[in-house]
């Protein structure tokens, strides 16, 4: 196994940079920040990925190598050789894992893989080890010397050893650890532990059942003064129910008599009152519509009237003036418009005064009088008006002309006024009024009365008429049965309460019913319990048999897995001296047990690495790794990645390191990353 070359697109610091690999050993000497330790991840990362399950920068390689100013993916390519044939692995690496890209090309066949076993796992598959076994071996980086067995390593024995399946123990393992968590896991939890709870909840089942097959009989003897209970309100509801129905007839039959007595008391009172309103119509079919004709000739009447005062006055005014002494007043003239319109109204009222009188209406004759008068004052006044100036020359004589015109229209408003007063007098005469009716007005307020009167009337009375018969066919005459002396409210209430309590009877004997059915069916239920309790006592105790068997089982296999450490501890023992004394120059006696901790034997007494200095604590480690990869990589040898691991060593065994390095490289193919001169191989 070894690498060819590789291409950094962007990783890190590292951007468009190459390298080609020699076969042997491979010196990097850069300055610190050159990205030393960014190539050796970048190698890494190639087969493995990259590792971001932690929170922290300087742990979480995606976040620690994830380009400053690019938004972009990166990554690159590296070509090596393994099995004999060249393969190149391409990977470039996203904001998170679900975004990597990986392709792996056969060289010798072009052919390209980009899922499946081909590139999952690809490092693991190459190595036989995963990404911790890898860190642990053949990558020596700057911030972890130290190794710890694991179970990558572990499979690597086995491998060597030809197990057939080299991750048996860690498969096997696992599948014990998960049946033993599943029995008896931390805490309160597991099978077991669930299982002697249930067997406590089942002891609990157990003794309430027997309780409650106990109370049967207290239940029983509740259930049947329910039941009595129940028997006895039944029939008092019965009897309610039969009362209610009585008092009910009888209270209907008194709410009939009642009412028959109130409608017609109401019947007479509108009898009575159709009575008067006919009285004072005097039996005649009269209508508001002639009542309001009757209206507007007391209007008619009322204005003549007015008329009759003002022309009795001016002649008052006359006598009083001019035949007295008094100087005669020039006499005005009406404008030609108003004169026109005097003589239409006055032929407008003649012609309408003479139509309704030809239909046989009573003010139609006043609508004539007014004709007349009005046709009379302007002809008067027209002829006043003509001899106007030869009045005004005359003097008195012209006056007195006026003075006659005013007699005459006085008389015809008169006569006016006589034959509305007339009209109007023939037509109350057709009716009765009451003393208190001796004006027109109040005449009118009665006659309204009257016929308003005698249209409602009319339909109350129709309806009360109905419902007298309805009563009658329902029954009015005698008593009703007095059955209870209780009224029907009384009884609903006492009905309602009984009924309430008839329920509440039943409903107790219902639950009461479930509640011994239930119990009576407990026996069948306590003898399940029984048996239940029983399968689970002896399902703890095969559970408890079975967590002993596997933990006996675990331990089985952990004491092989120890035997098959032992049987490397020597080999692994003399290769790690061998390398202690190459780069000390020393013989000190170093150990190192299954769990892969080293000791140093001083004076007959062992001593753990923590006792010594960083650098002897390094060399260790450093030697460790050698050794390991001597005794796990028996086959194909794989390169190592040495990230300028002599650092903390003086210069003697700094030295002594470079010349083994330079012995290493005739065997492995070795990536030497360094700072400074002193220190290259």
């Amino acid at each position: 196994m070894k690498l060819l070359d590789c291409y950094v697109s962007s990783f890190g610091n590292l951007k468009d940079f190459a390298y080609k690999f020699g076969d042997k050993l491979n010196t990097v000497k850069e300055e610190n920040g050159w990205g030393k330790s960014t190539f050796a991840s970048f190698i890494k990362a190639m087969f493995y990925g990259l590792d971001d399950a932690k929170r922290t920068i300087e742990d979480n390689e995606r976040k620690r190598f994830t380009p400053w100013n690019s938004t972009e993916k990166f990554g690159g390519s590296l070509t090596f050789e393994w099995g004999g044939k060249p393969y190149k692995v391409e990977r470039f690496f996203g904001a998170k894992s679900s975004e990597d890209t990986v392709k792996l090309y056969d060289i010798n066949s072009g052919k390209t893989y980009t899922e499946g076993s081909a590139v999952e796992d690809l490092g693991k598959r190459i190595f036989s080890i995963d990404e911790e076994g890898f860190l642990s071996t053949t990558y020596f980086s700057q911030k972890d010397f130290e190794i710890k067995s694991n179970s990558s390593i572990t499979s690597k024995f086995n491998e060597v050893s030809e197990v057939s399946d080299p991750e048996a123990f860690d498969k096997a393992m696992k599948t014990l650890d998960d049946r033993i968590k599943e029995l008896k896991a931390r805490g309160d939890k597991g099978r077991i532990a669930e299982l002697k709870r249930q067997i406590i909840a089942a002891d609990d089942e157990e003794e309430r059942i027997k309780r409650s097959v106990q109370a049967v009989d207290g239940l029983k003897k509740d259930l049947e003064t329910l039941e009595e209970e129940s028997a006895a309100l039944d029939k008092n509801i019965k009897e309610l129910t039969v009362k209610l129905q009585a008092a009910g007839k009888r209270e209907a039959h008194t709410l009939r008599k009642q009412r028959y007595a109130a409608v017609n008391a109401e019947l007479a009172d509108l009898n009575g009152r159709v009575s008067a309103a006919e009285k004072t119509l005097n039996g005649k079919p009269l209508s508001l519509s002639q009542i309001s004709d009757c209206e507007r000739c007391m209007l008619n009447l009322r204005d003549v009237s007015a008329k009759e005062e003002a022309a009795l006055s001016d002649i008052e005014s006359y006598d009083n003036g001019v035949f007295s002494g008094g100087k005669c007043e020039k006499s005005e003239k009406l404008a030609p418009w108003l004169q026109y319109a005097l003589i239409a109204a006055a032929i407008l009222f003649v012609v309408a005064g003479a139509a309704l009188s030809a239909l046989g209406m009573l003010w139609g004759l006043a609508f004539l009088a007014v004709g007349f008068i009005c046709g009379a004052a302007v002809a008067i006044y027209l002829l006043s008006v003509k001899n106007g100036t030869l009045r005004e020359k005359q003097g008195v004589s012209a006056i007195k002309e006026i003075y006659e015109r005013k007699k005459r229209e006085a008389e015809e408003y008169k006569d006016g006024r006589i034959k509305l007063t007339q009209g109007l007098d023939a037509f109350f005469a057709e009716f009765v009024f009451s003393a208190g009716g001796n004006t027109y007005e109040r005449k009118v307020a009665a006659l309204k009365d009257a016929v308003k009167t005698r249209e409602e009337c009319a339909e109350k009375i129709a309806k009360a008429q109905a419902e007298i018969k309805e009563l009658e066919a329902a029954g009015v005459e005698g008593e009703g049965a007095a059955d209870s002396i209780d009224s029907v409210s009384e009884l609903n209430d006492k009905l309602k309460t009984a009924t309430e309590w008839y329920k509440t009877k039943v409903s107790e004997a219902e639950r009461v019913k479930m509640r011994i059915n239930a119990l009576e069916s407990a026996t069948d239920a306590l003898f399940d319990a029984e048996n239940r309790k029983a399968r689970l006592k002896e399902e703890l105790a095969d559970s408890e048999k079975r967590l002993k068997t596997l933990m006996l089982t675990a331990e089985y296999l952990k004491d092989a897995d120890e035997t098959l450490k032992i049987k490397y501890r020597a080999p692994l023992q003399d290769s790690l001296n061998k390398y202690v004394k190459l780069i000390s120059g020393k013989d000190i006696a170093v150990s190192i047990d299954t769990d892969m901790k080293v000791s140093v034997s001083i004076t007959g007494a062992e001593r753990e690495t923590e006792y010594f200095s960083k650098g002897y604590r390094n060399l260790f480690e450093i030697c460790k790794r050698f050794a390991l990869t001597d005794i796990l990589f028996t086959g194909e040898k794989p390169f190592i990645i040495l990230d300028d691991p002599f650092s903390d060593l003086d210069d003697e065994k700094v030295a002594a390191a470079t010349e083994l390095i330079k012995k290493l490289a005739e065997e492995y193919q070795i990536l030497y990353f360094i700072c400074h001169e002193s220190r290259r191989a």
